[in-house]
């Protein structure tokens, strides 16, 4: 299946992964809404909420993984990216087993796919 192909600017892309997420644990609250609008403006904010919300979880991930991969994050992209997940996951004082279970499982794929594409 080919991947699909994401026009967004970085701020999109950070809102974007940034609100599929502070979904991990099923509760979006405050201190993550917060967080993410000190990041981004409130326009786009809105736009990508409306995005994600028509999105099930594989598709959030393909548009993830695609974009990382067509702007050819390096390693240290990636693991700003994932430092940003982690602050978004700590911000509301808890960091829970699902949050947890979501960042390794980001980290397997983002880091994986850099490592396969250095494969080729």
């Amino acid at each position: 299946m080919e991947q699909p192909t994401q026009h967004w600017t970085n701020d999109e892309f950070l809102a974007y992964t940034l609100l599929y997420s502070a979904h991990a644990d099923y509760f979006f609250d405050d201190e993550e809404k917060d967080l993410i609008l000190s990041k981004i403006n409130n326009n786009i904010y809105e736009n990508i909420l409306q995005e994600i919300s028509k999105d099930n979880d594989y598709q959030s991930l393909q548009k993830i993984l695609s974009y990382t991969q067509e702007h050819k994050f390096s390693n240290n992209e990636i693991d700003l990216l994932l430092y940003e997940i982690e602050l978004l996951f700590m911000c509301d004082g808890e960091y829970d087993i699902l949050e947890k279970n979501m960042m390794m499982n980001l980290t397997h794929l983002l880091k994986g796919s850099k490592n396969a594409e250095l494969m080729h």
